[in-house]
Protein backbone atom coordinates (compact mmCIF):
# COMPACT_ATOMS: atom_id res chain seq x y z
CA UNK A 1 0.00 0.00 0.00
CA UNK A 2 2.59 2.40 1.04
CA UNK A 3 4.53 1.17 -2.31
CA UNK A 4 1.77 2.27 -4.44
CA UNK A 5 1.20 5.71 -2.97
CA UNK A 6 4.61 6.31 -3.28
CA UNK A 7 4.70 5.33 -6.42
CA UNK A 8 2.13 7.11 -7.78
CA UNK A 9 3.66 10.48 -5.84
CA UNK A 10 6.68 10.15 -7.89
CA UNK A 11 4.92 9.52 -11.23
CA UNK A 12 2.68 12.51 -9.95
CA UNK A 13 5.75 14.81 -9.46
CA UNK A 14 8.15 13.95 -12.07
CA UNK A 15 5.12 14.27 -14.60
CA UNK A 16 4.33 17.68 -12.90
CA UNK A 17 7.79 18.70 -13.39
CA UNK A 18 8.18 17.85 -16.68
CA UNK A 19 5.15 19.43 -17.79
CA UNK A 20 6.64 22.94 -15.82
CA UNK A 21 9.85 22.64 -17.87
CA UNK A 22 8.33 22.38 -21.45
CA UNK A 23 5.49 25.10 -20.88
CA UNK A 24 8.79 27.49 -18.99
CA UNK A 25 11.07 26.62 -22.24
CA UNK A 26 11.95 30.52 -23.82
CA UNK A 27 11.10 30.52 -27.56
CA UNK A 28 12.99 33.72 -30.09
CA UNK A 29 9.91 35.47 -31.28
CA UNK A 30 10.60 38.26 -33.94
CA UNK A 31 8.16 39.78 -35.25
CA UNK A 32 8.02 39.49 -39.08
CA UNK A 33 8.10 43.28 -40.40
CA UNK A 34 6.26 44.12 -43.89
CA UNK A 35 7.99 44.92 -46.87
CA UNK A 36 7.33 48.03 -48.82
CA UNK A 37 7.33 45.54 -52.20
CA UNK A 38 4.13 43.76 -50.98
CA UNK A 39 2.09 47.02 -51.89
CA UNK A 40 1.02 48.48 -54.71
CA UNK A 41 3.57 51.28 -55.93
CA UNK A 42 1.53 53.96 -58.12
CA UNK A 43 3.42 56.12 -60.56
CA UNK A 44 1.58 59.13 -61.03
CA UNK A 45 1.85 62.00 -63.50
CA UNK A 46 3.57 64.71 -61.13
CA UNK A 47 6.40 66.51 -60.87
CA UNK A 48 6.53 66.57 -57.02
CA UNK A 49 5.68 64.44 -53.85
CA UNK A 50 6.01 64.79 -50.49
CA UNK A 51 4.90 62.63 -47.32
CA UNK A 52 4.35 65.00 -44.01
CA UNK A 53 4.11 63.29 -40.74
CA UNK A 54 2.26 65.75 -38.32
CA UNK A 55 3.91 64.76 -34.79
CA UNK A 56 2.05 66.86 -32.75
CA UNK A 57 -1.29 64.41 -34.08
CA UNK A 58 0.75 61.01 -33.20
CA UNK A 59 -0.48 59.04 -29.87
CA UNK A 60 1.26 56.12 -29.68
CA UNK A 61 1.46 55.96 -25.60
CA UNK A 62 3.60 53.27 -23.68
CA UNK A 63 0.73 51.35 -22.38
CA UNK A 64 1.34 48.34 -23.54
CA UNK A 65 4.83 48.17 -21.90
CA UNK A 66 7.28 49.16 -24.40
CA UNK A 67 7.78 52.00 -26.71
CA UNK A 68 5.51 52.00 -30.09
CA UNK A 69 7.42 54.35 -31.94
CA UNK A 70 8.55 51.76 -33.89
CA UNK A 71 5.27 52.29 -36.27
CA UNK A 72 6.55 55.55 -37.51
CA UNK A 73 9.41 54.37 -39.09
CA UNK A 74 7.48 51.79 -41.28
CA UNK A 75 4.39 54.29 -42.00
CA UNK A 76 7.33 56.70 -43.51
CA UNK A 77 8.52 53.73 -45.28
CA UNK A 78 5.28 52.76 -46.66
CA UNK A 79 4.19 56.64 -47.14
CA UNK A 80 7.69 57.40 -49.21
CA UNK A 81 7.95 54.12 -50.98
CA UNK A 82 3.92 53.94 -51.90
CA UNK A 83 4.34 56.54 -55.43
CA UNK A 84 6.56 56.91 -58.12
CA UNK A 85 6.80 60.45 -59.95
CA UNK A 86 6.71 60.25 -63.90
CA UNK A 87 5.56 63.52 -64.55
CA UNK A 88 6.46 67.46 -65.34
CA UNK A 89 3.65 69.32 -64.03
CA UNK A 90 2.01 69.11 -60.65
CA UNK A 91 2.70 68.05 -56.93
CA UNK A 92 1.36 66.13 -54.35
CA UNK A 93 1.23 66.19 -50.70
CA UNK A 94 0.37 63.16 -48.66
CA UNK A 95 -0.33 63.97 -44.92
CA UNK A 96 -0.80 61.78 -41.84
CA UNK A 97 -3.33 64.18 -40.32
CA UNK A 98 -3.56 61.39 -36.91
CA UNK A 99 -2.16 58.33 -36.11
CA UNK A 100 -2.86 57.30 -32.62
CA UNK A 101 -3.57 53.82 -30.15
CA UNK A 102 -5.99 54.17 -27.96
CA UNK A 103 -7.35 52.24 -25.18
CA UNK A 104 -11.56 51.83 -25.82
CA UNK A 105 -12.70 49.41 -22.69
CA UNK A 106 -11.13 46.60 -20.13
CA UNK A 107 -12.88 43.61 -19.57
CA UNK A 108 -12.52 42.44 -16.16
CA UNK A 109 -12.57 38.37 -15.99
CA UNK A 110 -14.12 36.72 -13.27
CA UNK A 111 -14.55 33.79 -11.66
CA UNK A 112 -12.62 29.62 -12.44
CA UNK A 113 -11.71 31.50 -15.71
CA UNK A 114 -8.98 34.44 -14.76
CA UNK A 115 -7.32 31.86 -13.04
CA UNK A 116 -6.60 29.86 -15.96
CA UNK A 117 -7.01 32.64 -18.45
CA UNK A 118 -5.99 36.29 -17.65
CA UNK A 119 -7.98 38.84 -15.00
CA UNK A 120 -8.85 41.44 -17.83
CA UNK A 121 -8.67 41.76 -21.79
CA UNK A 122 -7.86 45.64 -23.05
CA UNK A 123 -9.54 46.51 -26.13
CA UNK A 124 -7.53 48.96 -28.33
CA UNK A 125 -8.01 51.09 -31.12
CA UNK A 126 -5.32 51.74 -33.79
CA UNK A 127 -6.38 54.92 -35.90
CA UNK A 128 -4.61 56.64 -39.29
CA UNK A 129 -5.79 59.21 -40.77
CA UNK A 130 -4.33 60.78 -43.85
CA UNK A 131 -4.82 63.54 -46.71
CA UNK A 132 -3.68 63.70 -50.46
CA UNK A 133 -3.77 67.28 -51.97
CA UNK A 134 -3.01 67.31 -55.39
CA UNK A 135 -0.94 70.75 -56.52
CA UNK A 136 -0.47 73.14 -59.55
CA UNK A 137 1.52 76.23 -58.83
CA UNK A 138 0.11 76.33 -55.20
CA UNK A 139 -3.04 75.58 -56.40
CA UNK A 140 -5.20 72.91 -55.06
CA UNK A 141 -6.66 71.02 -57.60
CA UNK A 142 -8.31 68.25 -56.10
CA UNK A 143 -7.99 66.36 -52.51
CA UNK A 144 -8.49 62.83 -50.89
CA UNK A 145 -9.19 62.14 -47.14
CA UNK A 146 -9.25 58.56 -45.76
CA UNK A 147 -9.93 57.15 -41.98
CA UNK A 148 -9.12 53.77 -41.11
CA UNK A 149 -9.08 52.28 -37.60
CA UNK A 150 -8.59 48.95 -36.22
CA UNK A 151 -9.22 47.16 -32.61
CA UNK A 152 -7.52 44.50 -30.70
CA UNK A 153 -7.51 42.66 -27.85
CA UNK A 154 -4.67 42.04 -25.46
CA UNK A 155 -4.74 40.28 -22.43
CA UNK A 156 -2.64 41.30 -18.72
CA UNK A 157 -1.01 38.01 -19.01
CA UNK A 158 0.12 38.51 -22.88
CA UNK A 159 3.76 39.13 -23.03
CA UNK A 160 6.21 41.85 -24.47
CA UNK A 161 6.74 40.26 -27.41
CA UNK A 162 2.84 39.17 -27.84
CA UNK A 163 1.83 42.74 -27.32
CA UNK A 164 4.20 43.95 -30.14
CA UNK A 165 3.42 41.32 -32.28
CA UNK A 166 -1.04 42.11 -31.94
CA UNK A 167 -0.26 45.53 -32.79
CA UNK A 168 2.03 44.84 -35.36
CA UNK A 169 -0.56 42.85 -36.70
CA UNK A 170 -3.09 45.35 -36.18
CA UNK A 171 -1.06 47.62 -38.01
CA UNK A 172 -0.37 46.23 -40.94
CA UNK A 173 -4.30 45.37 -41.49
CA UNK A 174 -4.91 49.09 -41.39
CA UNK A 175 -1.90 49.84 -43.58
CA UNK A 176 -3.03 47.36 -46.04
CA UNK A 177 -6.50 48.66 -46.24
CA UNK A 178 -5.92 52.37 -46.43
CA UNK A 179 -2.99 51.37 -49.36
CA UNK A 180 -6.02 49.20 -51.23
CA UNK A 181 -8.54 52.30 -50.33
CA UNK A 182 -6.04 54.57 -51.79
CA UNK A 183 -5.42 52.18 -54.95
CA UNK A 184 -9.24 52.33 -55.42
CA UNK A 185 -9.86 56.11 -55.03
CA UNK A 186 -7.24 56.81 -57.48
CA UNK A 187 -8.63 54.63 -59.95
CA UNK A 188 -12.08 56.45 -59.96
CA UNK A 189 -12.55 59.36 -62.71
CA UNK A 190 -11.96 62.31 -60.08
CA UNK A 191 -8.33 61.23 -59.61
CA UNK A 192 -7.30 58.82 -62.34
CA UNK A 193 -5.85 62.39 -64.58
CA UNK A 194 -3.02 62.30 -62.00
CA UNK A 195 -1.45 59.07 -62.97
CA UNK A 196 0.41 57.82 -65.63
CA UNK A 197 -0.14 57.15 -68.99
CA UNK A 198 0.41 53.48 -69.47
Amino acid sequence: MVFKKNMILKILTITLSIFFFTSCTSKLNTIKKIEPSNYNVISLDIYEFNFLINEEKLYLPEDLGFDSNFLIEDLYSWGNQKFKVNGETKSLLLTVKDFSLREKKVKKIYGLKKFFLSSEEIEYSLSLKINMNFFDNDKVLDSLGLNGSITFLIRDNNTINEKKKFLYKAYSELIKKVDESIDTELKKDLFSKFLSPK
